[in-house]
């Protein structure tokens, strides 16, 4: 019996990643929306209702580091799980796990056969992260906070009734799920070109207004018309949802526009306060800007980096033809890596 646990479900992304994976015919016995239960829906695997913040956010083995070193290429993941009669032992590592130190549940994919090719060797799950054998470790941040985890997987045994979509269905379930991430997550929060236009107008550098500098005026420009385009591209990715759509492709440029813009506008806040910039006070005008000069550095990663949704953006949206492969076609056990 497969099931499903939808996270947020509540909410407009929530009931349209539902809708799509019902589209594209998973076989799902049970539903859970953690968040909101559906009518309709069976839910007997918990016990109590689910509140969104009782779940993790996504446990996708990227970026892997040390013994994965699977990077931004999520199907290159090297966490394994193996079939033990009506559950799955699992072992792997994974950094960059939003709020784990402090869910109940998480989202993992994992590899369940090395001999199939890397997209199709992989399998979903979704895991109490009180399980005996996971540990899970914050990772201090630049920013001063302890968003992010690195996670440990140590003979984790799973029931195979929490398994998403078939066996070998990890990467389908995997990319609908990284879509409304990109989503959720690409409108990265914090300064924008209106708190840069007062920060202009209050401060001066070398006995002349910033906002009197030409650079100044055509940086805080092209800020204003980013958030323009943003704000319309929004607009049409909630009319997308609001039919049903799949949130496309398209939702990787929100977020690599939103995160740079981010820290080009930290960057400047900083740069403005000349040498003070080094010097963290929670009362000056500057600390916002810090904070996102710090903060937009992850941004850049999570959901997928630059690099990764700049190569959707130009094989999927563009276009363009796709870069070439050396492991097209070979199993996944047989790709050459450095360890």
């Amino acid at each position: 019996m497969s099931k499903l646990a939808i996270v947020g479900a509540s909410g407009l992304v929530g009931r349209n990643l539902l809708e799509q994976l019902q589209k594209r015919e998973f076989k799902i016995d049970e539903i859970f929306l953690l968040g909101k239960k559906s009518a309709g829906s069976s839910i007997n695997f918990l016990d109590k209702d689910c509140r969104i913040e009782d779940i993790d956010e996504f446990d996708f083995n990227k970026p892997d580091y040390a013994i994965l070193s699977a990077g931004s290429d999520v199907a290159g993941l090297r966490s394994k799980a193996v079939q033990d009669g009506e559950n799955w032992i699992v072992n792997g590592q994974k950094v960059w796990t939003s709020g784990a130190h402090f869910s109940d549940f998480g989202i993992l994919v994992v590899r369940h056969d090395p001999g199939l090719e890397k997209h199709k060797g992989l399998t979903f799950f979704f895991v109490d992260m009180k399980s005996p054998g996971i540990e899970v470790k914050p990772i201090k941040q630049l920013t001063g906070g302890s968003s992010f985890n690195e996670v440990y997987f140590n003979d984790v045994v799973i029931p195979d009734s929490q398994r998403l979509g078939e066996i070998g269905d990890g990467w389908k379930v995997a990319i609908t799920t990284l879509m409304n991430e990109r989503l959720a997550v690409g409108d990265a929060d914090g300064v924008d070109a209106n708190e840069a236009f007062e920060l202009a107008k209050k401060h001066d550098k070398d006995g002349e207004q910033l906002i009197d500098n030409n650079a100044v005026r055509e940086s805080i420009a092209d800020w204003y018309c980013e958030a323009s385009g943003l704000k319309n591209t929004k607009l049409r990715t909630m009319s997308a949802l609001s039919r049903g759509d799949t949130p496309g492709p398209e939702a990787s440029i929100t977020k690599i526009v939103s995160a740079n813009k981010l820290q080009a506008i930290g960057n400047f806040g900083m740069d403005s306060s000349d040498m003070s910039g080094m010097l963290m006070d929670e009362e000056s005008d500057f600390i916002k800007f810090q904070m996102a000069w710090m903060g937009a550095a992850g941004l850049r990663i999570a959901g997928g980096t630059d690099e990764i949704l700049k190569n959707i953006i130009a094989e999927r949206v563009l276009g363009l033809p796709q870069e070439a492969r050396a492991d097209k076609g070979l199993a996944f056990k047989d790709i050459p890596s450095g360890s």
